[in-house]
């Protein structure tokens, strides 16, 4: 399969599962809440269903990654999408949104381990690492479109999530038409050897946990913070979700960084940018800079950092791409359920000011990680 042709077929499929259907959360809570009155801590409970829904469909779809066909997997995960912006734009309660939140946030987890399989039986090897990261990418298409989409919908978040829905058909029209019918397997490799591949992912396995944690705060509680500062200038929080996802067209190029400097140099700059971003919304939120700076930082490196762990992983467990892939964003996704709820309670208990800061911490901690495999993995990961 051509490459550019899978790259045009899966980028809006994540910009739907991830920048529609789980992200555009954070962007309407503020909306949300005047017609569901929630508490920061229910609000911060809602947020981490997404990423629960998400470890358990990410699972799955590692599981069963080499049993079902990826197309069908990716059809299940646009059919969850398409339910799941449904149910969130007719929710009256909390727990109706929730409803819709998990199964919106299922739609996510499917929607990755598959393309990192297609990828690896049919995109030439020299240009995997850029398919990869580039399909990835559509997580800021997404944030982005979301951002400019709510600024044109004012607050009207019920019909905004209607518009989602119907664009999510029809991205999930277009991968049943493009997408391979066909898939072929791998030989099933020595036991020892997958062994050897787990050992190998302990850092990976760590950091990823540690950047979830860290994330969670500036995905769900961010825009909420800017939108409700006095001295912040009000479109900077009609913008701020625009500016993420635009500066995440950035993170596209992970793979090209990656094969020039290496996993390890792609690894740190991104964690130092990404630590960045909540630290200054932390320490300088009244700063209309800051308000540009911060979404900036924050948008590029997030996305660019996800590649980084794609390649990280696949390059580890050579022997199965989909757990490559599907491994480090479960483990992403776990820091995030978690940092979500913990994120709503000390926001509730510290304010916004703390929790950034707290975030920016966590962060620049997972920098102690190191990139570690078999000598026989291409040179091109090497840092």
């Amino acid at each position: 399969m051509n490459a550019n042709k899978l790259i045009l077929a899966g980028l809006p499929m994540i910009a739907v599962t991830y920048g529609l259907s789980r992200f555009s959360y954070g962007l309407m809570l503020p909306y949300i809440n005047e017609a569901i009155n929630m508490t920061q801590s229910t609000s911060g409970i809602i947020s981490s269903l997404s990423y629960v829904a998400y470890c358990i469909a990410i699972v799955a779809a590692m599981v069963f990654s080499r049993t079902v066909a990826s197309r069908l997997i990716l059809v299940t995960a646009g059919a969850l999408s398409v339910v799941g912006l449904g149910v969130i734009s007719v929710s009256l309660t909390p727990v109706g949104l929730g409803a819709g939140i998990f199964l919106a946030g299922m739609s996510t987890g499917l929607s990755s381990p598959p393309y990192a399989s297609i990828v690896n039986t049919n995109v030439e090897s020299n240009r995997q690492n850029q398919a990869n990261a580039w399909i990835n990418s559509g997580t800021s298409i997404g944030t982005a479109f979301t951002g400019v989409v709510a600024i044109m919908m004012v607050d009207s978040w019920r019909a905004t999530y209607v518009i989602f829905m119907i664009i999510a058909v029809m991205v999930l029209a277009a991968n049943y038409k493009v997408l391979p019918r066909t898939q072929a397997y791998g030989e099933k490799s020595p036991t020892g050897f997958v062994k050897q591949e787990w050992r190998q992912s302990v850092q990976l396995i760590l950091a990823s946990l540690l950047l979830g944690g860290s994330s969670a705060a500036y995905w769900t509680f961010s825009r909420d913070f800017i939108v409700n500062l006095a001295s912040v200038p009000a479109y900077l929080g009609d913008w701020f979700w625009v500016i993420i996802g635009l500066a995440g067209l950035l993170g596209g190029t992970a793979g090209i960084f990656i094969n020039r400097f290496g996993i390890m140099k792609a690894f740190r700059m991104s964690v130092v940018t990404l630590s960045t971003a909540s630290l200054l919304l932390g320490g300088w939120p009244g700063n209309s800079i800051v308000g540009i700076l911060s979404p900036f930082l924050f948008g590029s490196s997030y996305v660019f950092i996800t590649g980084v762990l794609i390649v990280w992983g696949v390059s580890v467990f050579r022997t199965n791409p989909s757990i490559g892939l599907g491994l480090p964003f479960l483990v992403l996704a776990l820091g995030q359920a978690v940092g979500s709820v913990v994120s709503g309670i000390l926001a509730g208990l510290f304010g916004y000011h703390m929790l950034f800061l707290a975030a920016a911490m966590i962060g620049y901690v997972s920098l102690v990680f190191q990139y570690k495999t078999r000598q026989h993995f291409s040179r091109a990961y090497y840092s």
